[in-house]
């Protein structure tokens, strides 16, 4: 791994008064920014003017207790038996969402809000201007950790972090990032973040968010990256936006073989445990490996597939564009009932 300095600053040491903005990063060009989990050519219908949802991220604590979030501040659960309306009381594109146990899910939004459930409604826990939010991860109602872009740096973007330690919020920059898509951790001081450096390719952040252990990227090399999740800090698997999938076993980085091109496309990954790993992108594609190898499943869906999320073998959820809510039963998928 190698230190960056500039992470530990925005991460670590913000308490400390250091700062660094976005455009004051050596050498940096400002790169095109991404819409916050918009609409992309897929091929498909998901165009952002359809009256069906366009699904964004989906979590669950168990088979019985699952939550999917999208557009126009969509948010559904399902309690094993069928998906109804929960009403968000916002109106923005939502598009992360975490569950740590039935009176404790998060929500972030792409105007910069984070929403809380504590199992009765709805609140905003915090709103920060001009950042795109577009995953969340937490351990515990202590440890929430928020990632996406500042779009505040008159041009230049920058990766943006917000973590509530159970007190306060602390918001901060990544200079060496400019945009952060996903954060997982495999427990509470092992987190990781990824998405897009400042020489426009991939970037993968460790760290445990504490200012005795700063936050490290790790010597990844390949193309931008949409996904991160895993089994534990051994067992860490990185999906990228164009390429082939990577995984981490501790000392090193290898390549996934898997029966993609290269023009695929990947925006999300999940699993239930080391032989039981889903990647989804666009145009319906679904990728699942079995501890051995990658294999294609079919879904007969061609919409933008953004997020997956498993309790195990025979319980698997895909959410994407156009009101895309399907079923993993271990043999076949389906639409939601």
């Amino acid at each position: 791994m190698k230190r960056l300095p500039p992470i530990v600053c925005a991460l670590g040491a913000a308490i400390a008064g250091c700062s660094q903005g976005p455009s004051e990063a050596p050498g940096a060009t400002p790169p095109a920014v991404p819409d916050a989990k918009a609409p992309v050519d897929s091929g498909g219908s998901d165009s952002g003017t359809a009256a069906a949802p366009s699904y964004k991220a989906v979590s669950g604590a168990a088979a019985n207790d699952v939550w999917a979030v999208g557009t126009s501040g969509t948010i559904m659960h399902y309690d094993g038996q069928a998906w109804t309306v929960s009403p968000s009381g916002v109106t923005e594109d939502l598009t992360g969402v975490v569950e740590t146990g039935p009176g404790d899910v998060w929500v972030t939004g792409n105007e910069g809000s984070i929403l809380h459930w504590d199992g009765a409604a709805w609140t905003t826990a915090t709103q920060t201007v001009e950042t795109q939010l577009l995953a969340v991860w937490a351990s515990g109602p202590t440890n929430v950790w928020a990632v996406g872009i500042d779009l505040s740096g008159n041009g230049y973007s920058a990766g943006y972090v917000n973590h509530w330690d159970g007190s306060s919020w602390i918001d901060s920059d990544v200079p060496v990032a400019t945009s952060l898509w996903e954060v997982w951790g495999s427990g509470p001081d092992d987190i990781w973040m990824v998405g897009d450096s400042t020489s426009a390719t991939g970037l993968v952040v460790r760290g445990s968010g504490t200012t005795d252990n700063p936050f490290d990227a790790l010597d990844y090399t390949g193309p931008s990256l949409r996904g991160v999740w895993g089994t534990g800090p051994d067992d860490v698997w990185v999906a990228p936006y164009q390429g082939p999938i990577g995984h981490w076993d501790g000392t090193a980085w290898t390549t996934a073989t898997a029966p993609a091109s290269a023009t695929d496309t990947l925006l999300g990954i999940g699993g239930s445990r080391s032989s039981d790993v889903w990647a989804v992108g666009l145009s319906g594609l679904v990728l699942h490996y079995d501890g051995q190898t990658w294999s294609p499943s079919a879904t007969k869906t061609t919409s933008v597939l953004w997020s997956v999320w498993s309790s195990g073998p025979s319980d698997a959820w895909v959410v994407g564009g156009d009101d895309t809510l399907i079923h993993w039963n271990g043999s076949s998928w389906s639409p939601s009932p």
